[in-house]
C-alpha cells in the first residue's frame, strides 16, 4: 500500500487550471518560462524557473507579473498586484489563488477567484 502512495505521489504534478472566476468575472492564467529566452508555456507549478512570469487576462486588463521567489511561496507579483498558488499562511491553493491588488492608499483589496473546470489549455 506504501508503495502505491509513493508511486502515485511521484505521478502527481502541480497543474492548476488556466482559468478562473474572479469576482464574476472570467480570468485567465498562463505561467511561462523565460530563462532561455523561449517564453515556454508551462503547467506544472514545481517547474517554474527563475525567468518566470505569468499573465493575466482580467476585465479589461492583462498584467504580466515575475516570479517571486519567497521560500514556501509560488507566487508572482510586480509589488503592486500578486498571484499566489502557494503561501506559508494558506499552503497550496491551486483551485483558490490569491489575487490581491495594492491600492494608491496602502490598502490591499483581495479579490475571490476560484478555478474554471475547462479542457482547453491557453497557448
Amino acid at each position: 500500500m506504501i508503495f502505491i502512495s509513493l508511486v502515485l505521489s511521484l505521478l502527481i504534478t502541480l497543474n492548476p487550471s488556466s482559468n478562473f472566476n474572479c469576482n464574476g468575472d472570467r480570468l485567465t492564467a498562463v505561467i511561462r518560462n523565460n530563462l532561455n529566452g523561449d517564453f515556454a508555456i508551462t503547467y506544472d507549478l514545481e517547474n517554474i524557473d527563475k525567468g518566470a512570469f505569468v499573465v493575466l487576462n482580467w476585465r479589461d486588463m492583462s498584467l504580466m507579473l515575475p516570479v517571486s521567489f519567497k521560500v514556501g511561496e509560488i507566487s508572482f507579483t510586480d509589488k503592486k498586484w500578486l498571484w499566489s498558488y502557494q503561501d506559508q499562511q494558506q499552503g497550496l491553493r491551486m483551485s483558490e489563488p490569491r489575487f490581491a491588488q495594492l491600492m494608491p492608499n496602502g490598502e490591499i483589496q483581495e479579490y475571490s477567484c476560484k478555478a474554471i473546470d475547462l479542457d482547453d489549455k491557453v497557448s
